[in-house]
């Protein structure tokens, strides 16, 4: 244990006592894994890195508040974990409540934590990647199975267990945006058949996300207004409109389907405070947004794409669909209002 890190980390705290850990780490330039490490001892644990097993047990979790960030964007859904599945580094849990798209290659670290609060004490499971950065925390709820709280600690809970300090190494982008290959790469997009599969075109031409919609823009994608976005937002709240929000990280991606009631605008943040969903979401640090346009066999399907100055995809928006169902034309309509009134829109979406 980092016994000086600790000790800052307690300066830190009474000077400000409501500062949150991930803030402290940026305040003590080291990552959130790594000052939460410091706590190694009764209250805070590691996991075994058995991550495929210790997820096929969350169900026995009960009710509990899955929560998945990233730099700009926090997302909280409460529900039970539900049809767990795991193929290789590859895991998913599908339930109408909680939606996740697990990639668990990086996955690094995992902690067992109790904080002590007014009310009692906060349970909580939390994973971080390599470099010691949130993943995918779940916090316990006043109606989780606590049997099941148990059990769990129990099973993966691993006092041989030891900290290693996270690496510093930031990923370069490798991507080439040739862009000599855009009436090609234009040309592929036009033939997609299936959402999931623009992940394999960007791979294919060797292209980042946001060049991808840089190189499309005024065919399959348009810009949008931060302000605008968050007027669009407002709006599928005041429609009671069914859609679907992706918040991730390279680890996790979390999905929340279903409306959008009380929005809270508080300083840089706008937020949703819903009682089975929370969306918090910095404007300041939005760069760009975009609505985009992807042909499938069932359609168009139109998704918003907000991204940060580093070009790091945000969040994305969709109108609630499955697949072999089209996407609702209202949320077609809807989207194309909020379209910078200069970028020229396709009259159909055929």
């Amino acid at each position: 244990m980092n016994e000086n890190l600790k000790q800052q980390w307690e300066n830190l705290t009474k000077e400000m006592p409501k500062l949150r850990i991930r803030d402290a780490a940026k305040h003590l330039n080291v990552s959130e894994a790594e000052l939460l490490s410091t706590k190694i001892g009764p209250t805070v644990k590691l996991l075994n890195p058995d991550w495929a097993s210790f997820l096929l047990n969350t169900t026995n979790l009960g009710y509990v508040m899955a929560l998945t960030r990233n730099e700009s964007c926090v997302h909280e859904r409460k529900g039970v974990y539900k049809n767990l599945s795991v193929n290789g580094q590859t895991a998913l849990a599908v339930g109408e409540d909680i939606d996740l798209r697990i990639f668990l290659q990086n996955w690094k670290y995992g902690f067992y934590v109790e904080e002590p609060k007014e009310n009692g004490i906060m349970r909580s499971f939390q994973f971080f990647d390599s470099k010691g950065e949130a993943v995918h925390k779940i916090y316990q709820t006043e109606k989780s199975a606590i049997d099941g709280w148990e059990i769990a600690k129990t099973q993966f809970v691993d006092e041989t267990q030891t900290f290693i300090k996270p690496t510093s190494e930031t990923k370069t982008k490798t991507e080439t945006n040739d862009t000599k290959e855009i009436p090609k790469f234009l040309d592929a997009w036009s033939k997609l058949e299936d959402t999931h599969d623009f992940f394999s075109l960007l791979r294919k031409f060797n292209y980042s996300r946001e060049f991808s919609l840089v190189a499309a823009n005024g065919k399959f994608s348009f810009k949008i207004s931060k302000e605008k976005l968050l007027n669009l937002m407002e709006q599928v709240s005041k429609l009671e409109m069914d859609i679907m929000i992706f918040v991730g990280n390279p680890g996790m991606i979390q999905i929340h389907t279903g409306k959008i009631q009380r929005l809270e605008p508080m300083g840089p943040w706008f937020n949703v405070l819903d009682p089975e969903f929370n969306l918090h979401l910095r404007t300041d640090q939005i760069e760009s947004v975009w609505l985009v346009d992807k042909p499938t066999k069932d359609g168009l399907v139109t998704s918003v794409e907000v991204f940060d100055n580093e070009g790091n995809l945000i969040l994305q928006m969709f109108g609630k669909r499955k697949p072999g169902i089209p996407q609702s034309d209202l949320w077609y309509q809807l989207t194309r209002e909020y379209v910078d009134k200069t970028e020229k829109l396709n009259p159909s979406p055929v």
